[in-house]
């Protein structure tokens, strides 16, 4: 590289005492991208290309963790009313992973919550196109960061054949980094300052494997609407204890990834207040690097490794398609998460029904859902609707 060169070289901005507060001015900047459709560049290159059984197939037994052979068996998936295998309600994370946060460059980003509104299945072989823009820029505050901002994104997914399949929200908290004197408060400076590891007893590492033993799946089973009554329970679905392997088998199961090696560095060249440095190795690493390395959590000021916040929307997905069975369509999902999930952590994703009505020519029922940990703490939660078959044959099914 020549000199010349060398002094255009963009600096890699050092995480640390450079971490930036969030300022006023800040704030205003990222207001004016408000209803500015975007280019989807959050993961290079986006992948608008037919949907392929093996892409579904990823994505529910590794991102998700569910087995359920309508995601991912050929021949079972064409006994069904579908015909052919469909993908798991949250399967457009992986098309576009529905991150909408431009502008704020150096404050952290954390995912905590969306909505989704399916219109339609997605099909193995359809190919899906999403348009992304910002609807909101909200200020907040909270015991645990005393200000930050939560950006509210749109994303609208098409199929090939120009059809809305889904429309989807997200909420992303931007919260300055440790560093800067307003992350979290909770952080801890230290590994010695962390919490304990939860340690499981063997009576309990065997309660969680029967757990799975007995996981209830319905199946081929049909669950009509009429059958269904408001206080109903949804069986239990149990998610962990989580490990760095179902991290990474998290981002392995997806279309779309962070970039490595050679094509970090170009990130890092494009976005370098992104950047973090790790405290004891002095190498760059991407903002996502603290959900598999405690050190770089603390930098962001997390306590520990800790999972990504949409893992528990897909996981609210398998609780429900695990109840409704393969002719249920799960119509919204609504969720927030309402605090970290550490790496040693076990989720119940428990539900219960609320609701049902007929609307639209639709028979559909209410459902509100949650997850808890092994202390008995609530870590996300939120509601969903269901159109499920009806006897009543003037309805859609």
């Amino acid at each position: 590289m020549t000199e010349k060169k060398l002094e255009e070289a963009p600096r890699m901005v050092r995480s640390g005492e450079e971490s930036p507060a969030l300022s006023d001015a800040q704030i205003d900047d990222a207001r004016k991208l408000i209803g500015v459709w975007l280019r989807r560049d959050v993961h290079t290159p986006a992948i608008y290309e037919p949907v392929s059984v093996h892409d579904i197939r990823r994505w529910a037994h590794y991102s998700v963790g569910d087995d359920n052979p309508l995601f991912s068996e050929v021949d079972y998936a064409k006994r069904t009313r579908w015909g052919r295998i469909i993908a798991p309600p949250t399967f457009l994370y992986t098309v576009d992973s529905g991150i909408v946060a431009p502008g704020l460059p150096g404050i952290q980003w954390i995912f905590a919550g969306s909505r989704f509104e399916n219109f339609k299945p997605v099909y193995e072989g359809d190919t899906i196109t999403a348009r992304a823009r910002l609807i909101d820029v909200q200020i907040k505050e909270g015991s645990k960061v005393a200000r930050y901002v939560n950006q509210v994104g749109e994303v609208l997914y098409y199929n090939q054949h120009g059809d809305l399949v889904t429309r989807y929200e997200g909420d992303i908290f931007r919260i300055p980094r440790k560093r800067s004197g307003e992350g979290f408060k909770f952080a801890v400076n230290s590994a010695a300052e962390a919490p304990q590891p939860y340690r499981y007893t063997d009576e309990e590492i065997e309660a969680i494997a029967q757990g799975y033993r007995d996981e209830y799946r319905r199946g081929a089973a049909t669950l009509y609407w009429e059958d269904v009554q408001p206080g109903d329970d949804l069986p239990v679905v149990q998610k962990g204890p989580l490990t760095l392997v179902d991290i990474v088998g998290f981002y392995a199961g997806r279309r779309t990834v962070y970039s490595v090696m050679k094509l970090a560095f170009q990130e890092r060249d494009r976005h370098p207040r992104n950047v973090f440095y790790s405290p004891t190795r002095n190498i760059p690493m991407h903002p996502a690097a603290g959900h598999y390395d405690a050190e770089i959590a603390r930098e962001i000021g997390m306590p520990g490794a800790y999972d990504q916040g949409w893992q528990r929307l897909n996981w609210a997905g398998h609780l429900l398609t695990n109840w409704q069975g393969d002719q249920g369509f799960t119509r919204r999902l609504h969720g927030r998460v309402t605090r970290p999930n550490l790496v040693g952590d076990l989720t119940r994703m428990q539900g219960e029904v609320t609701g049902k009505r007929k609307e639209g020519g639709e028979a559909l029922i209410d459902i509100r859902w949650w997850g808890e940990n092994q202390r008995g703490e609530k870590n996300c939660d939120g509601t969903a609707v269901v159109r499920l078959p009806s006897r009543d044959i003037s309805l859609r099914n």
